[in-house]
């Protein structure tokens, strides 16, 4: 679990890196604490075997934090 700030933008939330072979390793939300939430899991199409996804979660965890710090709400 690692949570975010980023004030700026008024975005905060949490990111959950789920172990072991679960169905979903990655889930997020961000809110601004008033108006906007968004919620996102990863889930694959296939039996979860986490050594073998490993490269594949890892380069979309980047890609969600990414996401995530440039959410702008509107």
């Amino acid at each position: 679990e690692s949570s975010f700030s980023i004030p700026q933008h008024k975005v905060y939330g949490t990111l959950y890196e789920v172990g072991g072979d679960a169905a979903s390793a990655i889930q997020f939300y961000a809110t601004d604490s008033l108006r906007h939430f968004i919620r996102g899991s990863l889930y694959f199409n296939c039996t979860p075997k986490r050594d073998s996804l490993a490269p594949a979660i890892e380069f979309l965890t980047q890609d969600i934090r990414k996401m995530i710090e440039s959410l702008q709400w509107k």
